[in-house]
């Protein structure tokens, strides 16, 4: 009897320890601290998570349906599939975003929790990668996070990772030698563009819903033209944090999936100084052209885009004409050439203080020695003389605005070119490698000469940059071959809401053609399938100092200038040095996820060795009292 009294209080009691093992959310023995409890509140699946806009995801969080952590761990389940072919990442964050992600409190913001990518080049994050590009700088980490990155984490924004860029932002593809090239999630054989590439081509992939990116001669329309997104370039010092000065061209902003997200980021980093004007058919002309300022030729793609554009605008009642190119593109080109070459001196001043000495042809670009050989030729007075040209230019277009409120072109000449391919003939490489002796007047040349192969390909961007304009890439053309080509809209300055509305109303009538917007409405693609494989780590780079110096695009407000086009010569490069190589496309992979069971009574995560473990520890007492009463 005494025994049967025993056996049965020691089952009671190992029946109390496996029910309170299994169902307490106390017991997470051995669990993944970073991934919470929360994480399996619903049936969120990674399909709405590539289908959302942040909007909506920040909405699914506030409601519950999805925590932040969940959304950052299918931000990197995208990465992991597909950024090997892609390369669109340099840098990942997952510890610190998980980290973030779980203990974020909602305070209101518009876009709480949700996981963005951040331009590699001057949108700074402590603790990340900041090489400008430069292989002399591939250790280079900064020690702070610039205001802009700060702007956007406000929002509610997730940091998870750092993306690609051409080097120091010169080129309208992206393809430095520390980085290599991006592609497009619509064909990875084909580049993102550049310089916002690794950002553009991470959004239409589906790894985030918005990316960070900057424009100084079209780095944010010319990557939205290639990876069917939304790219928009805010007027000169209308948002928070741009620079204020007339002698700016860079603007910061963002590449987008959505318009809705769009026009709320607009509305929460403007300073006020944007006009509220209203897009009206009655009174309101809209010209266009296909006729490439630089007389370069125009694909038949392009002009379909625009035919197709111009024909929509005359069916929602708009007077739409055909206008001859309003100012002299190659002048401009000209000026665009000696107001970014009046900057390079930045390139040789980071050369001196990594090197130690100047710079030499073998350490970038042949496009980026060719603008610092000619910034060494000029003089204040040539730099001040372009934006003399400038102004008078900016008068021309304010007076053509007057008539034409709207001015319709394609985004980029041509769908994008295939990576690898050189940009650059064999010609202009020899010209550049000798070009130390040459005249000044004879430099201007050879650098615009240089621009041309590129140029060809996108020469309707830079405009806006120099007069100051606002201007838009929307996402309506995939041509016959499966690739994405945007058509661009430009406005006077400060009438940056007239061309956030015209995006509405492309939108909202089903004129969008992307790959990750099934669940909104004003979307006709349906997802393309993606690649799956997995990328491979680089070297973590080791603290430096970080970078702040005002010229080229090396940090956020104080960046001014950006060139378009060309390809490295990845052979003189060998030739000066046989120790450079291409690094990989990361420079960190987190941890991989410890694998946990998750029980269905709590969704807690618990590993399978707390309870065996607890099982097994009531066994020995049990066989211990057997014992004792045998």
């Amino acid at each position: 009897m005494k025994h049967h009294t025993w056996d049965s209080k020691i089952r009671k009691i190992i029946l109390l320890l496996m029910l309170f093992t299994i169902g307490s959310p106390a017991q997470i023995a051995l669990a993944d601290q970073t991934s919470t409890s929360t994480e399996n509140v619903s049936n969120f699946s990674i399909k709405d998570y590539e289908n959302s806009s942040a909007l909506q995801l920040a909405k699914a969080v506030r409601s519950k349906r999805v925590t932040s952590v969940q959304l950052v761990n299918f931000a990197y389940q995208e990465i992991e599939k597909q950024d090997s072919s892609l390369h669109a990442m340099i840098t990942l964050r997952r510890d610190e975003a998980l980290k973030e992600a779980n203990e974020i409190q909602d305070t209101g913001q518009p876009f709480l929790g949700v996981p963005i990518l951040l331009k590699g080049l001057g949108h700074t994050i402590k603790g990340g990668s900041n090489t400008n590009g430069l292989y002399f700088e591939k250790d280079v980490v900064t020690q702070g996070t610039s205001r802009i990155t700060k702007a956007f984490q406000d929002e509610g924004f997730i940091v998870i990772g750092q993306t690609n860029f051409p080097e120091m932002g010169i080129k309208n593809i992206t393809d430095s030698k520390l980085y290599g090239p991006t592609g497009s999630p619509w064909n990875p054989k084909y580049q993102s563009g550049g310089s916002s590439g690794g950002s553009a081509s991470g959004v239409a992939a589906g790894y985030a819903p918005v990316a960070t990116g900057s424009d100084s001669g079209g780095s944010i329309r010319i990557p939205a033209s290639w990876n069917g997104i939304i790219g928009f370039k805010p007027s000169r010092a209308v948002t928070k944090f741009d620079s204020k000065s007339e002698y700016n061209q860079t603007s910061h902003f963002a590449e987008t999936k959505t318009m809705a997200d769009a026009n709320k980021l607009f509305e929460d980093f403007s300073n006020g100084t944007a006009d509220d004007v209203k897009l009206d058919p009655k009174t309101m002309k809209i010209a266009y052209t296909t006729q490439s300022p630089v007389n370069t030729p125009v694909s038949a793609d392009a002009k379909r885009a625009v035919k197709n554009a111009v024909d929509f605008l005359k069916s929602q009642g708009y007077q739409v004409e055909e206008v001859k190119y309003p100012v002299n593109g190659m002048e401009l080109m000209n000026d665009y050439d000696i107001i970014g070459a009046g900057s390079s001196g930045i390139i040789n001043y980071l050369a001196k203080n990594k090197l130690k000495r100047d710079l030499e042809i073998g350490d970038v670009d042949l496009t980026t020695w060719a603008i610092y050989q000619l910034g060494k030729a000029i003089t204040k007075d040539d730099v001040s003389n372009a934006w003399d040209s400038v102004n008078k230019m900016t008068e021309q277009m304010q007076q053509f605005h007057q008539k034409y409120p709207i001015f319709l072109t394609p985004t980029t000449a041509s769908t994008a070119p295939k990576v690898g391919d050189p940009l650059m003939t064999s010609n202009l490489e020899k010209r550049i490698r000798n070009m130390d002796g040459l005249s000044k007047e004879d430099k201007t040349k050879l650098v615009l000469d240089q621009w041309i192969p590129a140029l060809t390909y996108s020469p309707f961007t830079q405009i806006s940059n120099l007069t100051g304009e606002p201007a838009i890439s929307l996402p309506t053309y995939i041509s016959s071959a499966g690739l994405p080509l945007g058509i661009q809209l430009n406005a006077a300055r400060g009438n940056d809401r007239l061309l956030l509305q015209i995006g509405d109303l492309f939108e909202s009538n089903n004129k969008f053609n992307q790959r990750h917007v099934e669940n909104n409405s004003h979307n006709n693609v349906v997802n393309k399938p993606k690649p799956t494989l997995k990328p491979k780590p680089i070297p973590q780079p080791q603290p430096q100092r970080p970078v702040s110096v005002p010229g080229l695009q090396v940090d956020d407000g104080s960046s001014n200038i950006k060139q378009p086009a060309s390809k490295e010569n990845k052979r003189l490069v060998k030739e000066n040095h046989p120790d450079y190589s291409l690094v990989g496309n990361r420079v960190s992979i987190a941890k991989p996820d410890i694998k946990h069971q998750i029980l269905p009574q709590t969704g807690n995560k618990k590993s399978a060795l707390s309870i065996v473990g607890i099982i097994a520890f009531s066994g020995v007492i049990y066989l211990e009292f057997v014992k004792k009463e045998s």
